[in-house]
């Protein structure tokens, strides 16, 4: 049966790096451990749980259902309501400002349109899918941006950024090749914080000459990255303005 969603597809960025370049149990009980932590809590908003937990644990949530691929993440509204949308709005931004304080970090694309889902066959199938999946692909930096369609389908009241429990705005997301599109994107910034560096290492607040020559493109997407924080999270303008 065909029935319209929203669905958010998740990529989690420098992922075939990390597992070429660690053990294998690293990825699975320290790396993917920590990103089930985050994601049940991200999606059920009760707290942080103390041990990982299992898949069917984390996918309880009666409005977004969840499917997992390797690297991807998928949500999707259970029905086709506004309720079930800001849902999974919310998860989304939760989940990329929980991903800034950590190594791995994530990149989204978000469209709306009939699809097929059957999470008991694993069956997702639709032209929303390929749409998320184009989008996400084309973004350069660690966010998540709204196609036309589900820019559409977010109530208008709600597409100019002012209420925090509808965390879209308006923005020109960074695309490769120095290109940009004017869509909605999702404010992760609302997250609680008074600041939040967002330092390329340990060892260094900015990309080096010697990583920009290594590899322009994550150090491009870790700039754009930090230049949305800095275009729009009311905490840290507030923060800093209390400092002056």
């Amino acid at each position: 049966m065909y029935s319209k969603y929203t669905i958010a597809l998740c990529d989690i960025l420098g992922f075939s790096d990390l597992v070429k370049n660690n053990p294998l149990d690293t990825i699975v009980d320290d790396v993917l451990g920590w990103f089930r932590q985050a994601l049940h809590h991200s999606i059920n908003k009760n707290g942080w749980p103390e041990i990982v937990p299992k898949l069917d644990e984390i996918d309880k949530n009666s409005k977004i259902g969840l499917a997992w691929f390797s690297d991807t993440i998928l949500f999707f509204t259970r029905e086709d309501t506004d309720e079930s949308l800001q849902e999974l709005l919310q998860t989304v931004g939760w989940l990329l400002f929980e991903t800034m304080h950590y190594t791995t970090r994530m990149r989204t694309g978000i469209a709306y349109g009939d699809a097929f889902i059957d999470p008991k066959n694993a069956m997702y199938v639709g032209v929303p899918i390929i749409e998320e999946y184009q989008l996400e692909q084309q973004q350069q930096w660690s966010g998540a941006a709204l196609t036309k369609s589900a820019s559409e389908r977010v109530p208008e009241f709600a597409r100019n950024g002012e209420f925090a429990d509808w965390p879209v705005l308006p923005y020109n997301v960074p695309l490769k090749k120095n290109k940009t599109i004017y869509t909605l994107a999702i404010n992760w910034t609302y997250g609680i914080h008074n600041q939040l560096p967002l330092y390329w290492s340990k060892k260094s607040e900015e990309p080096t000459p010697e990583d920009w020559a290594r590899d322009p493109s994550v150090c491009e997407k870790w700039q754009n990255t930090k230049q949305f924080h800095l275009d729009v999270c009311d905490q840290c303008i507030r923060h800093e303005g209390n400092s002056a």
